[in-house]
């Protein structure tokens, strides 16, 4: 019985040990990742004012070769 405590107490040390070096290597590999995400926003507000801008360009068109055709007809 004695044995099967020291096999144990030994087994529960190498887990502690892994578990904390795991934590300790996890924190190591952080990478700080603020400046894309700030680019990733940068862009994606240059594509929506795109988007935008073309949207009411073309609403704009589509209005007015509406009226030019209304004036036609009359």
């Amino acid at each position: 019985m004695k044995k099967f405590k020291n096999i144990l107490a030994t087994k529960r040390a190498k887990a502690g040990l892994l578990v904390t070096s795991a934590l300790g290597s996890a924190s190591a590999f952080a990478v700080d990742h603020t400046a894309a995400i700030d680019a990733a926003v940068a862009d994606g507000t240059t594509n929506y004012t795109a988007i935008i801008t073309g949207v009411i360009s073309v609403a704009a068109v589509g209005f007015a070769i509406g009226m030019i055709i209304r004036q036609f007809n009359r």
